[in-house]
């Protein structure tokens, strides 16, 4: 067990749960006061990761990129620019990050294969309805603005799909397994 991973993951998980909390009373309250704390607190998130992902021995280019673009648009919330459309969109980022971060640490910390194969399930299934079609919904609803004003918002999109492919495939990949726990439980209730 890699201590220094599940601790990090663990702090990728408080800032998405923190920043969940914080973007979704910012949308129901908008104040100047929780504007800052979103701003302060993810730039300095996005920050330190960024400088971990530069120092790993496997650069992850794609995923630096997203940050840099997070930032971006972080610092757009905060001055205003077009804040209320891409407060809603780093909402649905964090929420949809909240299940894989709690997937990796259920991976890292548990004996239980069931509990950990039904985790990746919903993983799939939470982080696809944000990042596909909750962003998808937002994206038709302001297509002029994000597509005129807010383009690169379109790749961290995109990454959306490509990381819902490889959950689906993590899926696809334990499909035997989960037909066959479906199946022993079944043939298990006909016996009762």
């Amino acid at each position: 067990m890699d201590i220094n991973k599940i601790s990090n993951n663990l702090f990728k998980l408080s800032h998405s749960i923190l920043i969940s909390g914080l973007s979704g009373l910012y949308i129901w309250y908008p104040n100047g006061i929780t504007k800052t704390l979103i701003f302060l607190i993810s730039e300095t998130y996005f920050t330190i990761d960024t400088i971990q992902l530069i120092e790993s021995p496997k650069v992850e280019y794609p995923l630096i990129v997203h940050h840099m673009i997070t930032m971006f648009y972080l610092l757009c919330i905060y001055i205003g620019y077009h804040s209320d459309l891409l407060i809603n969109m780093y909402l649905m980022g964090e929420l949809s990050n909240i299940s894989i971060y709690a997937t990796y640490h259920l991976i890292k910390t548990s004996q239980n294969k069931d509990l950990i194969l039904v985790s990746n399930i919903f993983q799939f299934f939470w982080y696809s309805y944000f990042r596909i079609y909750c962003f998808t919904n937002i994206l038709i609803k302001n297509y002029y603005i994000i597509f005129k004003y807010l383009s690169p918002l379109l790749i961290i999109y995109l990454m959306g799909f490509v990381w819902s492919f490889y959950l689906f495939k993590q899926i696809y990949v334990e499909r035997f397994t989960i037909l066959t726990r479906i199946k022993t439980h079944h043939d298990k209730l006909l016996q009762n």
